[in-house]
């Protein structure tokens, strides 16, 4: 007779006092394997798909204009800072910074004879010799030679400016990606020559999911992993934007020792600073992931809040916690076991 029916019939006979009913047989005890949590335990290693990008990418400008005399770098080539990268005709610069240089020096000719006008006017006033309409005018005369020769002083600043113009140098060190302007070509100002890419001020961008954040918040060592090799990372700043198709998020990283390329493509890989346990030891029970421990000769089902489907979970409990490993995917929470400890295979 199966269990049910035993059931079935020990409540009929309970409507009959008189006769005598035969006790509900137990569940016998469900046998599982077990073993100490410090044995499942692993630190998981994350990935996530990075670019090496330089702060500068540059189109270099000419600040004047003229024709290109010469451009004495090429594709390819190393450029370091403060570098001729193209030179301009300047010989209207240089006549425009003559003609600027000609009117300083008269204007401080006539402020050189309105201070002496202005002292002499001085000593007559004293002895009463010059009317103070004179002595006013003369001082006004010192003020509009000056006022006009700060002028001036700056018109010459700026002609000498766009001399220097005429030569255009790196403004970091880099590399030359391109060649926008030729020699001989007439070349405006605001119109870029060469096309510059920073290669000391590198840093890496990585598109990490938003269910990867936390274990990479809480890691302690970062890499950049490429065709280069493996190069060590610092994090700089969680970009905080969600990209809501891939529901990523942009972490930008500092090197911290040598470098990769400029454009180089590899993966961001970190280790989780805490133990987990491996994605397939949490099952689920009434909608809830949670493993199945050991307590004695009955199962204990303890849920774990943050473990999501098919991912490793960290779970801060005793290292001696004796789990359920075998056996544990039909047990519920109360069940009887029979448990023996086993050693799991590493993963």
């Amino acid at each position: 007779m199966s269990y049910r029916q035993l059931a079935l019939l020990a409540g009929l006979l309970s409507l009959h006092p008189g006769i005598p009913v035969a006790a509900e047989p137990d569940r016998p005890p469900v046998t599982v394997t077990t073993t100490r949590l410090e044995k499942l335990l692993f630190i998981p290693e994350y990935s996530a798909p990075a670019t090496t990008v330089s702060l500068n990418d540059s189109r270099i400008d000419a600040e004047t204009s003229g024709r290109i005399l010469t451009v004495p770098v090429r594709v390819g080539d190393h450029i370091e800072q403060g570098q001729l990268l193209g030179e301009l005709d300047c010989r209207s610069n240089r006549i425009t910074q003559e003609k600027a240089g000609a009117s300083v020096r008269s204007a401080q000719s006539r402020v050189a004879f309105a201070e002496r006008q202005i002292k002499r006017s001085r000593s007559l006033k004293r002895e009463q010799n010059i009317s103070e309409e004179l002595h006013n005018q003369r001082e006004t005369d010192l003020e509009t030679a000056s006022e006009e020769l700060a002028g001036l002083q700056s018109a010459l600043e700026e002609a000498r400016l766009e001399v220097e113009r005429c030569r255009i140098s790196a403004p970091f060190t880099g590399i030359l990606l391109e060649r926008l302007a030729g020699e001989g070509e007439w070349i405006s100002r605001g119109q870029p020559l060469v096309r510059l890419i920073d290669s000391e001020r590198l840093e890496v961008s990585a598109q990490v999911s938003v269910d990867r954040l936390a274990s990479l918040e809480a890691a302690s060592t970062f890499e950049l992993v490429t065709n280069q090799g493996r190069f060590s990372l610092t994090p700089r700043r969680f970009v905080a934007f969600v990209d809501s198709r891939g529901r990523n998020r942009e972490v930008r990283m500092d090197f911290s020792g040598p470098h990769a390329l400029p454009g180089t493509t590899g993966r961001l890989v970190w280790r989780a600073g805490r133990g987990h346990v491996p994605a397939d030891m949490p099952v689920r029970r009434n909608g809830r992931l949670g493993l199945i421990l050991a307590e004695g000769d009955k199962a204990r089902f303890l849920p774990l809040p943050h473990a999501l489907e098919g991912h490793p979970v960290i779970v801060d409990l005793p290292a001696d916690t004796l789990v359920v490993v075998e056996g544990r995917q039909t047990l519920k929470d109360g069940d009887t076991i029979r448990a023996t400890e086993k050693e799991p295979s590493r993963r």
